[in-house]
């Protein structure tokens, strides 16, 4: 089982296997986040550094809020007749932030008819999955880019850049909430603190981050927040975006990031959900919880996963079909963190 005090000697393997290898493909989940891009990004500068052909590759578009660390639009969305012969020839795929390998979509299934090693870096829950040469995990650290900076640390010391100090600090910052969620530990902050001796604008990656909400985005939420449900005890808040309520709202997917969030901020509310439709039909879930109660066992007898505190699904199954089951199973396992009879 690999830990905390184990990560230096897999530091030592991945940089072996860097050093040998030529070509590198990155990737992280279906619609990533601030740890995901940041993470690749600043991993992408350090191979590029080193002399290599890197390649970033996601089955997501990158959100629009992020696409200040990206000016040069290096992430580029996953196309199979345009990029499958890119995979195909590298010596390495590596795969950041995923939580799950199937996070990955058709990039990971058109890996699998490959011959290319796989290797992951994350702080989910190991997978333990036969695909990987080698899975680097430390699910109690807080991103993937405080777990690269020890990487960098630790074998390319004087790698290490404004640019990448800044990346590697908004997926920290992107994780942690601004250092406000319960995965800030002292840990995160030094190293956030040794990232900003590169004279990094916190101020500005918090605003970014953070700090911005669109016209639309706040037309939307205005509408959720007149269609909240709560359960009888009011311990769980939820709520549905449909794609009529997008369109009604001349808004987007991005406009929803950052709401489910905010709602578990409600007095007496542990667990905040969103049920929100996608363009194919089928559905997406975020749980937040405030801590008392986790949320990724029920996320992973669904398919998906995540945190103890923020994890989520992503289902085939319309919104009308997976919506009783999910909420049946979330008012059980409320019930049961606070030692209550389920069937009461």
């Amino acid at each position: 089982m690999y830990g905390e005090h184990s990560l230096p000697q897999q530091w030592k393997e991945l940089q072996q296997r860097i050093d040998l290898a030529s070509a590198f493909v990155l990737t992280t989940h279906q619609n990533p986040d601030a740890d995901g891009i940041g993470s690749e990004l600043a991993l992408y500068r350090l191979l590029k550094k080193l002399g290599k052909e890197v390649h970033i590759l996601n089955i997501s578009p990158t959100p629009a809020h992020l696409h200040f660390l990206d000016p040069d639009s290096r992430c580029v969305r996953y196309v199979p007749s345009r990029h499958r012969e890119i995979l195909s020839r590298s010596d390495m795929l590596i795969i950041l932030d995923a939580g799950a390998f199937d996070r990955t979509g058709q990039l990971g299934e058109d890996a699998l008819g490959t011959s290319v090693p796989v290797v992951a870096i994350d702080h989910h829950p190991r997978e333990n999955n036969p695909v990987y040469l080698q899975e680097i995990v430390n699910d109690k650290d807080c991103s993937v880019g405080k777990l690269l900076y020890e990487f960098i640390q630790y074998c390319y010391p004087d790698r290490m850049d404004a640019l990448i100090a800044r990346e590697l600090y908004t997926a920290i910052a992107g994780d942690t909430g601004n250092f406000r969620f319960g995965n800030t530990t002292p840990g995160s902050h030094r190293v956030a603190s040794e990232l900003m001796k590169y004279d990094i604008n916190a101020y500005d990656i918090y605003c970014r981050l953070f700090g911005n909400i669109s016209l639309s985005g706040i037309k939307l939420f205005s509408s959720v927040l007149n269609h909240l449900h709560f359960s009888e005890d009011r311990r769980v808040v939820w709520f549905f975006i449909t794609r009529s309520m997008l369109k009604n709202n001349g808004a987007d997917d991005n406009d929803t990031e950052g709401i489910t969030d905010f709602l578990r901020m409600i007095e007496g509310v542990e667990i905040s959900i969103m049920f929100k439709e996608r363009t194919d039909g089928s559905t997406r879930i975020n749980f937040r919880s405030k801590g008392s109660v986790s949320t990724n066992g029920i996320a992973r007898r669904f398919g998906g996963g995540g945190h103890q505190h923020a994890s989520g699904i992503v289902s085939k199954k319309p919104l009308e079909e997976l919506f009783p089951e999910v909420i049946g199973a979330i008012m059980q396992h409320v019930k049961a963190a606070f030692n209550e009879n389920p069937d009461r």
